[in-house]
């Protein structure tokens, strides 16, 4: 199916047909045969990450971009706009769970750079900082995530160097705010269900992010504390399970319930759809399970909760907008299960969490509009949650062991805000996480819902933003347009962030289109814009830049677009298709070049959202998706500012340096081509609030400039 001819080493100056002259790039052709199909790629050397001639070239291109970025004007102006409106809140929480009777949040101060992990005793109790990820090695910063023990006595913590993307858990004595001797080198783990003392964690192969193979054939294993960790059981494997069939790639997902007498393994990917298993809870020691198969990806099984026997299902089957439904788990019947929920045509079901009573849930319409719910697992009932508050508000469950749930209070042009709901007692209060904001301008911040025809007539909602004392639809508005459509998430539902204000009180209108891929209007939306239909995600994109162009919100010489991670194979072929729609691109950490995603680390497990070159079908969907392929020399393409994180294990630095090289080889216009490379980051880019607001404002400052902004302009 595939060969490789090595052909004839070039060595090139890529001074492109423009005004820069970039860091020499070398060509040396490999050409892959996939069903009859030569694909010619140039750049393929600068995928030995690790050799040090491709560590030089990035390194010069690094250099490039910094020495050419710092001339742009006005970066130090908005910086100052970012820190300034920072402060505007006084205190940030970031909520994280109510277990023991104590609240866990994190919590940052305006002086502060990163956010910190506390807990309080009830609602009005003594504030305790638990961790510093600044402190905890001098000189160095600690990205962070937890989970909390049963009673609220320990914490899990996942733990790496900031940009190292892959650390250790460790455990922590909320007593004593000291860490216990437990350490579980490169793995991921979370206490048990109901669990004070035991951790399921993933182990992967090493700490090196580049290697292919780090999660290949990962083994799930539990831990408890105290244990050496020699001791550590063997939950799950394909060396274990081989009749289960478990790909290499495939993650065994292990799940106990503290609340039922059954435990669950899963076969996980990036998919949506789950293949589960079942035994008795009694079995969990054994050294060899007799699974029962509980699902399969027919079932279209999206999530699941346990209550004793009993087991609720969040599923498309049937209904594209998702069906919730219950059955019993000692026989297990999807056909005829019975329905909690539903969605409709208007609206769909957003989002399930479980709390110790009830079944939290929202639904929303095209993610735009939220309206909550809470199911009664005792009586059956439904209720709609009502507040006082306008915008949308999403429920979820704090613990399953109380039936408190977070309020999350939000809009496009309202900040976002926490409260607390007490089911039992029907009582909406402010709670421990609540902020107070006066945010200058937000008065003349608007927003209009439009739905836009693509392509094939289908209707794309478009959220556009906007200072109403700027706005002149005339054409000279810059505007700045966002997307993401892919893996059935919706990526831009409505919120407001400070860090939009620098350009909206620029006259800058702010876009975001609720493309196919995403999941806005439900798992059809989604199927619509994957592999073979993934044409659609960008085709939208295109009709949505097409309105706002020919409703004079803007024009092409003032448009600039941005997606990331996923959303770089939406913005890569967008421009490669409609180079005239745009003057500006910024995929940020993009997957640009599709061909060779399951050749990387992150590949194998993203095969079942983008497809393998081993399938004749799923190979012409990816080639299709491939920016890096459409790139043709001679054609005058948008100015760009393509962005990576050095350590980034979910789409490996060479793919948009790939898709960098030939775009700066092969561009005909005099817009810029360039690579940010940060060396500090993985997929996440910055930890630090400085390192964030330095980051929007090298990204802002590339767009005013190139949009024509007089503030802007390099001298």
């Amino acid at each position: 199916m595939k060969k490789l001819f090595f052909l004839s080493l070039m060595l090139i100056t890529a001074f492109s047909f423009g005004q820069y002259k970039y860091p020499p790039t070398k060509t040396e052709l490999v050409t892959d045969t996939y069903f009859g199909i030569k694909v010619e790629d140039p750049y393929r050397w600068l995928e030995d990450i690790k050799n040090p001639k491709v560590l030089d070239w990035f390194k010069a291109q690094e250099n490039f971009t910094n020495s050419e970025l710092a001339k742009i004007p006005g970066q130090k102006t908005i910086f100052k706009e970012l820190t300034d409106l920072d402060k505007v809140i006084a205190v940030k929480y970031s909520p994280v769970s109510s277990e023991g009777g104590k609240y866990f949040y994190r919590k940052r101060l305006p002086e502060e750079s990163v956010y910190k992990l506390y807990y309080k005793q009830g609602k009005d109790g003594k504030e305790v900082l638990l961790f510093d990820p600044k402190n905890y090695i001098p000189g160095k910063v600690m990205d962070f995530s937890v989970s909390i023990s049963d009673d609220g006595s320990k914490v899990a913590f996942n733990l790496s160097e900031v940009g190292s993307e892959l650390g250790d858990v460790k455990i922590m004595d909320v007593t004593t705010g000291k860490f216990l001797p437990d350490v579980i080198k490169h793995s991921v783990g979370n206490f048990a269900d109901g669990s004070n003392t035991e951790i399921i964690y993933g182990e992967a192969k090493s700490y090196d992010t580049h290697d292919p193979e780090v999660w290949l054939n990962s083994e799930t294993k539990l831990h408890v504390l105290g244990d050496d960790n020699s001791k550590d059981i063997l939950l799950a494997s394909s060396k274990k399970y081989p009749e289960l069939k478990i790909l290499p790639s495939e993650f065994p997902d292990f799940y106990i319930f503290k609340n039922s007498p059954y435990i669950f393994l899963g076969k996980s990917t990036v998919e949506n759809y789950k293949e589960l298993y079942y035994a008795p809870a009694s079995d969990l020691k054994k050294d060899h399970i007799q699974w029962k198969p509980f699902c399969t990806k027919k079932d279209e099984i999206w999530n699941f909760f346990v209550q004793g026997d009993d087991v609720y299902l969040l599923t498309t089957k049937g209904n594209s907008k998702f069906r919730l439904i219950k059955t019993s788990l000692s026989k297990p019947d999807f056909a005829n299960a019975k329905e909690i929920a539903s969605g409709d045509k208007d609206w769909k079901i957003s989002s399930v969490t479980q709390s110790k009573d009830y079944l939290v849930l929202f639904k929303t319409k095209n993610e735009l509009v939220v309206e909550p719910f809470y199911y009664n697992l005792k009586t059956g009932e439904t209720s709609k949650i009502s507040t006082p508050l306008k915008g949308n508000v999403e429920a979820a469950a704090l613990s399953k062991n109380s039936n408190e749930l977070l309020l999350t209070n939000l809009a496009w042009n309202m900040p976002i805000n926490f409260y607390i709901y007490d089911v039992d007692k029907k009582e909406f209060s402010k709670g421990p996480f609540n902020m107070t904001f006066n945010f200058p301008n937000l008065e003349n911040i608007v927003y209009e819902e439009i739905d836009v025809p693509s392509h094939d007539g289908t209707m794309v909602p478009l959220s556009i933003l906007y200072d109403k004392t700027k706005l002149k639809k005339d054409g000279s508005n810059i505007t700045f347009m966002q997307g993401y459509g892919a893996y059935g998430m919706s990526a831009y539902a409505p919120y407001f962030s400070a860090r939009f204000l620098p350009l909206l009180n620029r006259g800058v209108i702010m876009a975001f289109a609720h493309i196919r891929g995403g999941g806005e209007k439900g798992q059809d939306w989604y199927l619509a814009g994957k592999k073979t239909t993934k044409p659609n995600t960008w085709k939208d994109f295109n009709a949505c830049a097409e309105y706002l162009i020919k409703n004079k919100y803007t024009s092409s010489d003032k448009f600039g677009i941005s997606g990331a991670s996923a959303g770089g194979i939406l913005i890569g072929r967008a421009i490669t298709e409609r180079p005239d729609l745009y003057k500006v691109a910024i995929p940020k950490v993009g997957c640009l070049n599709a061909l060779r995603m399951e050749f990387s680390p992150n590949g194998p497990v993203n095969i079942p959202e983008f497809g393998t070159v081993k399938d004749e079908s799923d190979f012409k969907a990816l080639l299709e998706m491939d920016a890096y392929q459409h790139i043709k020399k001679g054609t005058k393409y948008p100015a760009q500012l393509i962005t990576t994180g050095f350590n980034d294990s979910r789409v490996e630095s060479y793919i948009p340096a790939k898709f960098e090289a030939k775009m700066q080889a092969d561009n005909a216009s005099t817009n810029p081509v360039f690579l940010y490379v940060d060396y500090k980051a993985g997929h996440f880019g910055g930890s630090t609030v400085e390192e964030q607001f330095l980051q929007a404002s090298r990204e802002y400052s590339f767009l005013l400039w190139q949009c024509g902004d007089k503030d802007f302009q390099v001298k």
